[in-house]
């Protein structure tokens, strides 16, 4: 039996909410969620500055791509999650340079580059290890507009290193009308870097997955994880399936 790993996305995806996805999935939440309580980091604490964590404005320093990597890599999840975590943040990585006219040696992550978000990408390769799709598949992707505060002050949405990301994918994105972000970059960049595609991308007859593979396909499991920012719709519906 193929395993497909189907996330829909019609209210979002950010980074906490695939993590919660992913989990849940697993069938071993508990046991991730306990990995990532207990993993001290290689210089937790370090490297950003909490003011942006507490006024979501201020720009602090961040951290590098590579404090980043070398944290990933000495950190006490396996080689497969690492890998997974690696990915993601190359990603995020290229995003965050090409929006600040920096180089992968130069960029500086903020948001994104503290531990709690760390721990995350590290958790989100976990449970993929624990899933093992065959394939995973993303449905449309949408996203709110306005403007939101982050460390660099007032930004329109999507936000730049979103808009980055987009050019680097082959997802189908869409526009909601929802005055917020409903895709971060951490969440954008986390199917990017699990491999997510598209149907076709997926090698799938056009119109088969959502409602029609939903029907066709034996559910193994299902759930809906919402994230730390309310946008006003429910959360992420994700689905393995069975082929």
């Amino acid at each position: 039996m193929m395993k497909i790993l189907y996330f829909d996305c019609s209210n979002g995806i950010s980074g906490d909410m695939l993590l919660n996805a992913v989990s849940s999935l697993s069938g071993n939440g508990p046991r991730i969620y306990e990995m990532m309580e207990k993993e001290t980091l290689k210089g937790e604490h370090e490297g950003h500055d909490d003011r942006e964590k507490h006024h979501g404005h201020s720009h602090g320093h961040g951290r590098s791509f590579r404090k980043v990597r070398e944290i990933i890599e000495e950190s006490g999840f396996s080689e497969a999650a690492k890998e997974t975590a690696l990915d993601i943040y190359s990603h995020i990585a290229e995003a965050e340079a090409k929006v600040h006219d920096a180089t992968l040696e130069t960029v500086h992550f903020h948001e994104v580059g503290r531990d709690e978000a760390v721990k995350n990408a590290l958790a989100i390769g976990m449970a993929l290890e624990i899933i093992a799709p065959d394939k995973v598949v993303v449905s449309d992707i949408y996203d709110g507009h306005g403007t939101i505060l982050c460390s660099h002050g007032e930004i329109s949405v999507p936000v730049p290193a979103v808009m980055a990301l987009r050019e680097k994918c082959s997802y189908v994105f869409r526009s909601a009308d929802v005055e917020t972000e409903m895709v971060t970059p951490s969440g954008l960049a986390g199917l990017m870097g699990i491999g997510a595609q598209t149907e076709t991308g997926a090698g799938l007859t056009c119109g088969t997955y959502g409602d029609g593979l939903l029907a066709q396909a034996k559910v193994l499991a299902e759930t809906e994880a919402r994230g730390s920012r309310s946008t006003g719709r429910p959360g992420l519906k994700a689905y393995l399936l069975g082929i």
